[in-house]
């Protein structure tokens, strides 16, 4: 499939990975000293901190400048810092850390270039930090960028600089970027040593046994509805935690299912990039209903319920998930 493709997906894949390191250390080091008037509301009273312009702003410029004729779905835009010039200087001093001879016109162009309208054609798709409340707390939160061409993800990646890099070593060394590359699988990186192995999904075939993920935050999603679904299948009490992060863990074996019953139809950048990598490392993500997710309908997938296994065990949740009358429309 992927040598087919008129894409240099090899170099795509490398620059993904920088650029989404480079992220991961500036948010880090954000996240660390982050101060309470550096962390805004939006009009829907999440959260947006200063780490999520920074995040943006540096890697739709190094970006742009790779591939200047491919638009961006990007989460955020330049509206706070025009409002507010302190915000800026301190957004612009960030990225000044990593890319001294960028301008505030730079930073302000590189966050207004994200409002592209996704739907069909090549667009990249950033998240600059899923799981703002996790950052906040000083927990889980991912980078999660990735190339979509009329619907199909060419090259992903979800940056988690907090995550363990060995699962079965939750105190030990933390900081990885998993990539995913269209037809040719999933990996793990390291991101202080650039070491690099292939990942897959667990092999667990019953899903009683099976570990699920959900959201840390219940405004996210349902915990009551992963609940009755986790109950029909006489699974164990959920690892719960911030951000893509969770695509990730069951793209690695450590989870077998991840649960997302949301309210409202779910915007790409949340969902994208995970979901090609469960995908590229052996997985199968779709609706409640057992359909694939759609990426070309814009800036959301369409569908306000969707989960992510390790395969083997999809078609038992979905048949939980039908004998609890759950839909993918609704939220209950």
């Amino acid at each position: 499939m992927a040598d087919s493709h008129p894409h240099d997906l090899a170099l795509l894949r490398r620059v993904v990975v920088e650029v989404v390191v480079k992220a991961c250390h500036l948010t880090a080091k954000i996240q660390k000293n982050i101060l309470d008037e550096e962390i805004l509301k939006k009009a829907d009273f999440s959260p947006v901190t200063i780490a999520d312009f920074a995040s943006q702003a540096l890697v739709e410029h190094i970006l742009h400048q790779a591939f200047p004729s491919i638009p961006m779905v990007g989460e955020e835009d330049a509206s706070a810092l025009r409002a507010d010039p302190a915000l800026a200087k301190k957004v612009l001093d960030h990225v000044k850390e990593l890319m001294a001879d960028i301008s505030m016109e730079e930073v302000i162009g590189a966050l207004d270039r994200g409002n592209h309208p996704g739907g069909e054609g090549l667009f990249w798709v950033l998240d600059p930090i899923d799981g703002t409340k996790g950052f906040v707390r000083k927990e889980q939160f991912a980078v999660c960028l990735c190339l979509i061409e009329n619907g199909k993800v060419l090259v992903a990646a979800l940056g988690c600089p907090n995550l363990p890099v060995d699962y079965t070593l939750p105190d030990g060394e933390k900081g990885c970027v998993f990539v995913g590359v269209m037809g040719q699988g999933a990996a793990q990186l390291n991101i202080e040593s650039g070491k690099e192995f292939p990942i897959s999904v667990s092999g667990t075939s019953d899903a009683s046994s099976a570990t699920y993920v959900e959201s840390l935050e219940s405004a996210h999603s349902s915990h009551g509805r992963h609940a009755e679904i986790a109950g029909a299948l006489r699974m164990g009490p959920p690892i719960r935690m911030d951000s893509q992060c969770k695509f990730g863990v069951v793209a690695r074996g450590q989870a077998s299912l991840y649960l997302r019953v949301s309210k409202s139809p779910q915007y790409i950048w949340d969902i994208a990039a995970g979901a090609m990598i469960v995908e590229e490392a052996g997985g199968r993500v779709t609706d409640l209903t057992g359909q694939p997710l759609q990426f070309s309908l814009g800036r959301t997938v369409g569908v306000a319920a969707l989960f992510a296994s390790n395969g083997f065990i999809h078609e038992q949740v979905l048949a939980a998930c039908k004998a609890e009358d759950t839909s993918h429309s609704c939220f209950i």
